[in-house]
């Protein structure tokens, strides 16, 4: 049974999405690929295509962060495919280094695979800034204890992820919309009670997902111990300027 890759983008151009697709392209994933688009350029929408992604045209309404969520789950429905594993992520900032299949055939454990960011939400002050201001002082006590986790890279059983988007979708509107509640949202559902015992955190101690932005933190949960080239995937690269260089040299 096929995989599925499927992200969402808005205003993006080519050049921006280039690092992406070139290291899908060559990671040896073999799986269906689908961007729902938003507004972006004819140049861009054909590039795409050159490179076997399906688009879906979508009508962008708020934050993309939050309603890329809808967005997915909602082609997905309609589309009523069986799929084994379905993998989202951001786009502008990620890149693959190795086949995502490969490794949730050999690691996933759980339903849904997760990536750490490494520090506690008490110890993030873009976390805490952003539990804040979408949802309150409430949300941010019950959860300051535990590993604040990435929504921009996700991966997991079919089905189950699924669930996981529309249920993470109707979270984010009970906060305040005008900020990005997407990540706040995400990880009140997946370290709840109810939950959490089909949900398989990773961090710096697995090879699965790179969270470059946290790596400079002094609390930071666990030490990195492999090097860049053996992480299936990398996040927020470009926050690393040396690190930027080696990925704009490799997919140039």
């Amino acid at each position: 049974m096929k995989d599925l890759l499927i992200s969402a983008t808005t205003k993006y151009t080519k050049e921006q999405l280039y690092n992406y697709v070139e290291s899908i392209n060559q990671c040896g994933f073999t799986g269906d690929k689908i961007m729902v688009v938003y507004d972006i350029n004819e140049p861009t929408i054909s590039y795409l295509k050159e490179n076997g992604w399906e688009l879906f045209q979508s009508q962008l309404d708020g934050h993309i962060h939050m309603h890329r969520l809808l967005s997915i789950y909602c082609i997905i429905k309609d589309l009523d495919r069986e799929y084994r594993y379905l993998i989202t992520t951001d786009v502008r900032d990620v890149i693959f280094q190795k086949n995502p299949s490969d490794y949730l055939e050999k690691n996933l454990k759980k339903d849904i695979l997760v990536s750490s960011e490494n520090v506690l939400y008490k110890h993030e002050s873009w976390g805490t800034k952003n539990i804040l201001e979408g949802y309150n002082k409430l949300l941010l006590d019950r959860y300051k204890d535990n590993l604040s986790c990435n929504v921009g890279v996700l991966a997991g059983k079919y089905e189950s992820m699924k669930d996981l988007l529309l249920l993470n979708y109707l979270v984010s509107q009970s906060g305040d919309t005008q900020h990005f509640t997407d990540q706040s949202s995400f990880n009140f559902i997946i370290h709840n009670n109810i939950v959490k015992n089909n949900i398989q955190i990773e961090g710096l101690e697995t090879t699965w997902a790179l969270q470059v932005g946290t790596l400079s933190n002094p609390n930071l949960v666990g030490s990195k111990t492999h090097t860049n080239d053996t992480y299936t995937i990398i996040h927020q690269y470009d926050r690393d300027s040396v690190l930027n260089q080696t990925v704009y040299n490799k997919y140039k």
